[in-house]
């Protein structure tokens, strides 16, 4: 005698006194695929076979996203974990923000939970969002503030405003100046200028009224304000533009390679990249210059 699968199955359920929905979401990046279930008004998980993973305890279940479930028992809410375990259940409500992010909220707070269920922001700020590379940026009382991958608190919240997360640094705006934080040494150097470069080579390039000049590493401004345009230090020498003539000084700010290119790019291994007249070169302290019958590739940012 032939048995029939679906008889079967419909015995199971009701053996078990589970109703299943037809769905099957994926636990986040778990290969084990629960199926959410029912009983009495209350949910949970069992896998695909038909064992309770998750009993079904809960008032309301979410579907895994980014690895965990929200759920809700009585007026609390919290996340689960593909093993059944619950992360936390004492927020008021949680929510998945840009289909990985884990928010949560408690007191009109928010916060923000990592995919393992850890608390990695607590729930006291006004906002929180992604910065980039796993930096969180939280909005207290109108400023702003960052926090690291591992959670800690690398800039307090007492910034107007925060610019974008690049090589461990960050642009910071208050009181009117621009300064530049170092995220992980937790250092920020404030300045009088509209705009701060990343520091490379122990300095870092300032603009203000559209002229350019460089910082050291405590702000002081050891190359004025004289040049129209400026790239970042290396090997102890940096392009620079005046009038669209381009050349290259070291940081005593002398004119080691004259403005006489069209286009100057990065200095690296003891020559510059150039460009003049349509060819694409190098050129060394010296000034011998090198034109390969090659054009080489010009650095990604000035593509």
């Amino acid at each position: 005698m032939k048995k029939c699968p679906i008889l079967v199955s419909l015995l199971f359920s009701a053996i078990m006194g589970y109703a299943q929905a037809p769905s099957a979401p994926k636990a986040g990046d778990d290969t084990l695929s629960l199926v959410k279930i029912e009983k009495a008004g209350k949910y949970g998980f069992a896998d695909t076979a038909g064992k309770v993973i998750v009993a079904p305890v809960y008032d309301a279940i979410g579907p895994f996203k980014a690895g965990l479930a929200i759920v809700r028992k009585g007026k609390k809410t919290g996340y689960l974990l593909p093993n059944g375990k619950t992360s936390s259940l004492k927020y008021d409500s949680a929510w998945v923000k840009e289909g990985r992010f884990h928010m949560v909220k408690a007191n009109g707070k928010t916060g923000m939970l990592d995919n393992k269920g850890k608390e990695l922001v607590a729930p006291k700020y006004d906002d929180v969002n992604n910065a980039r590379d796993g930096y969180v940026s939280v909005l207290l009382n109108g400023k702003y503030g960052l926090i690291n991958p591992q959670g800690k608190m690398v800039l307090k919240p007492e910034y107007e405003r925060l610019g974008f997360v690049s090589n461990g640094t960050m642009l910071v705006y208050i009181n009117g100046q621009c300064g530049r934080a170092d995220l992980v040494k937790g250092k920020v150097v404030m300045t009088p200028y509209e705009k701060v470069g990343p520091f490379r080579d122990g300095m870092a390039w300032v603009r203000q009224n559209k002229k350019f000049g460089f910082i050291n590493m405590d702000g002081e401004l050891v190359i004025p304000l004289s040049y129209d345009w400026v790239g970042n230090f290396n090997e102890g020498m940096v392009a620079v533009a005046t009038e669209k003539k381009y050349g290259f000084i070291n940081k005593q700010n002398q004119m080691v390679i004259p403005q006489k290119y069209d286009k100057a790019y990065t200095y690296t291994k003891g020559k510059g990249m150039i460009r003049l007249n349509g060819r694409v070169g190098y050129v060394d302290k010296e000034g011998n210059e090198t034109w390969p019958e090659m054009a080489p590739a010009l650095p990604e940012a000035h593509r």
